[in-house]
Parts: structure tokens; sequence; C-alpha cells
């Protein structure tokens, strides 16, 4: 089917968020909350509202209170509160009465489709954007246009805005040299429950899985392939001696504060460098707790009943996987004899997180506009209030979520402070809007005179 351009006749937008998860969904209700009536559309790419599908597991818990929602610690007033949610579902008393501030992901999942449904009418979902160009008047650049195909009809669409926001979550970081392809035996988290069904439907089967990865998601699947394939023979293949608990105690959990950002942005990169170091355990490569005494329960019942099907495979190193019709094999390195070994298995499952690359290639269009990483790292450099910096004469605001860890510090790629982001975007977006106005304004008394 050839696909056919359609500019919209539509107005043009104050904002244009591309993505429609927490990020972006925190900023819209921002927006309608304190945007002082600024117009907003988000582009999203899934045909309906969505919140890591691969990993909605039973009974598998957020790792934050619900307090960090996406509006309390913005305006804890908001009707757009958790605890709102849990009133309008009927459910508050009971949660309370479970004394534990975090969710099952599913119900968090089905409280942003809750504060989704209320946007409706400013996202456009079965959209993917597939470009961001600049509108050139002499030397300046004053609008973008946003370019998307529409999912069901092929249909190319154009669309004017001021400014826009990218929030369209991160990359799945493989091991070098690694690729996941259509249809093989290589399933990375984002795609995991989604596949195990399409692929691994009989749990009664003697199928045999391996688990590469050392965090909470390795954690987690697993867990969850003990429980559910009761008969399979299963590897959790980690870089460590163990699994390693979390780092939730109470004084480094303040790297989650809203000042610390301000702090570590305001920091020289190598001081920067070493306090991202020194708190690295609050999100990589570590398990909660629980969830850690949870396993070794499950291990310790297979010893009893007399099973070695399920083990941990310590200081191991995935480097290469060979795939067949028939089967994969894992090929690793002991990181203590530095010998090399296999395992032969049906699936190999990659809990190796994300990127979250600042030079994302929707900004490729406008990347002469851009400026460039000041600390020798690749991608832009991006400021307190998350726009990326650009030339004089580029107005249009050019706004990341997610993409400066760097900079930022770790409440970037997690929910923890999703309301206060977007209450600074928020905010940045109204400090341009004035002196755009401003702007003109004297342009026009210059001309009057």
């Amino acid at each position: 089917m050839t696909k056919t351009t359609r500019s919209l006749a539509e107005p043009i937008y104050d904002l244009i968020g591309v993505g429609f998860g927490p990020a972006n969904l925190a900023l819209s209700i921002a927006m309608e909350e304190e945007g002082q009536g600024a117009s907003r559309l988000f582009l999203e790419a899934r045909e309906s509202p969505a919140w890591h599908p691969g990993m909605l597991l039973e009974e598998s818990q957020i790792q934050i209170s619900v307090l960090k929602d996406l509006a309390t610690l913005r305006n804890p007033q908001s009707r757009y509160t958790f605890l709102n949610y849990l009133h309008e579902k009927g459910r508050l008393y009971e949660f309370l009465n479970l004394r534990d501030l975090c969710p099952t992901r599913y119900e968090f999942d089905d409280y942003l489709g809750w504060v989704a449904q209320s946007q409706n009418r400013h996202v456009r979902y079965g959209r993917e954007v597939m470009a961001i160009e600049p509108l050139t008047q002499g030397y300046r650049v004053d609008l973008l246009r946003v370019v998307s195909t529409r999912q069901d009809t092929g249909e190319i669409e154009e669309r004017l805005a001021r400014n826009v926001v990218l929030a369209t979550g991160g990359v799945p970081a493989l091991p070098e040299g690694m690729a996941i392809q259509r249809g093989g035996r290589v399933i990375h988290t984002s795609d995991f429950l989604t596949r195990m069904r399409q692929d691994f439907p009989d749990r009664s089967a003697p199928h045999r899985f391996v688990v590469v990865g050392s965090g909470q998601s390795g954690g987690e699947l697993f867990s969850y392939l003990l429980d559910h394939y009761p008969n399979a023979e299963i590897v959790a293949a980690i870089r460590r001696f163990a699994y390693k608990p979390c780092d939730d105690s109470d004084f480094t959990n303040e790297i989650f504060f809203a000042d610390r950002v301000d702090w570590l942005y305001n920091l020289p990169a190598e001081k920067r460098r070493r306090v991202l170091a020194e708190t690295g355990e609050v999100n990589y490569a570590v398990v909660d707790r629980p969830l850690i005494q949870r396993i070794y329960r499950q291990l310790y019942k297979e010893k009893v009943e007399g099973r070695t099907r399920a083990r941990i495979q310590p200081y191991a190193e995935l480097v290469a996987l060979d795939e067949t019709s028939d089967e994969i094999v894992s090929r690793f390195v002991d990181l203590m004899t530095d010998e090399p070994f296999e395992i032969e298995a049906d699936a190999v499952i990659l809990a190796t997180g994300y990127r979250w690359p600042s030079d994302h290639p929707l900004l490729s269009g406008l990347a002469p506009y851009l400026v460039a990483n000041e600390e020798g790292a690749a991608g832009y450099q991006i400021e307190r209030d998350y726009r990326v910096k650009a030339d004089k004469g580029f107005e249009p605001g050019v706004y990341l979520q997610g993409f400066s860890e760097r900079r930022h510090g770790p409440s970037e790629t997690v929910l923890s402070l999703l309301a206060i982001r977007a209450r600074d975007i928020v905010q940045s977006l109204a400090k341009a809007s004035a002196s755009r106005e401003a702007s003109t304004e004297s342009v026009a008394v210059a001309a009057a005179s």
C-alpha cells in the first residue's frame, strides 16, 4: 500500500510529546493543572496505554512507594494521585490494610491506565513518530514539524509544534555483538510474557531456559520460571558470586530527593561520576532482599524434593549465542577460572536492562542546531530543565525525559521523581512562552516607532 502524506488542519501545538508512558502522562496532567492553558498532544506508537507489558508478572511489586506516583510530590491535592485512584475504585481501606505502600505492577499499571483514560483527547494512539524536522525562517527556526505514521492505514501525518518532548523509554541493552531476531530463541525482558505465552504455552513440558542478568528483573524471571514451569530446567547466569541486595537504606535513598537533582547537576563532572558510582546499587545489578529470600526458599524446596533442575551459575559472563532451529547454545566465560563453558537451552532470556542514549535517533534532523555533550560522552547537552541546549536562533524547546542520568542522577530512569520533573518542564515551557511573547511585543513596538 502506498503511503500518502496528510498535513493535518490542526492548530500549532505548544507541545507535542512523543510517547505516552508514565513520564509524558505525568507531564500531561501537570500541564492540565499548571500549564496555563498551553495546548498539548501526545503521539504513542502502541494502540492503547501499556506499561512494561512483558513484565506484568503475578504478584510482582513496584519498588517505590505509591506516594511517588504521577502527581503527589508535585501536588498532593491532585485528582490524579494513586490514593484518589484507590478511592474511586473503592479499594482505599483494603489497600491501607495491607500495610504496604508498594502495590503490584498489575495494580500500578491499572492506575496508569486510569489516568491515561482521562487524557484521551490529548493523545493519538497508533502513531509512530518517524521524524522531527525544523521549519526555518531565514536564519531562525521557529517551529518543528513532527512526522508520524498512522499504524492502521500507513498514512503519514504532519503536525506543527513550538516544543517537543521525547519520552520513548529505554532501548533494550544487549551484550556486545548480540541481537534479537524476530521469532528467534533470544528473549529480552521487555517482551518476556508475550514470547513465553506464544513460544512456550505448555508449562508442564520439560523446557530448558537460561536467564542472564544479576538484577531485579533477572531475579524476578528466574523465580517466575521456577513457579510456572515446574518441569523446566532453569539456569540463572549472573556475573557476581550471588544476587546482591538493593541498597535502599534511608540515607542512600536520599539520592532520590528532588533537591539532590540540583546538587548533582551542578557538581563538576568528575565528582558527579563519583556520586553516581557510589549510589549505583540503588538501581543496577541488585535485587530486593525479599525476592532473594524467596528464590533461596524456592531452591531449597527443590533440594528437599531431590530435584536438581534449577541452579544459579555465578561468575558467568555471556560472550556468544549460537542459535539453530532446535536449540540455542549460550557460550560463557567463568570469571574466576577464565575457562569457557556452554549451556544448551530452548530459550535465553536477557535481563540485561536498557540504554538511554541522549543522541536520540529522532533528533537526527535537528542535530545541526543542537549542542554536543560537553563532557566527552556521546549525545547532547541537557540543561537543568531537561531542555536540550541549542544554538542561538533555534527557538523551539526540545526536551528529553529519562535520557540524562549522567547529569540529573539515578531518578532519571525510574518512577521516583516523575511528578517533579513534569513540573520542571511545565515551568520551563511557561518561561519560554513568556520570553517569546515579550520578544514579539518589543519587535512590534520597534516597528510602530
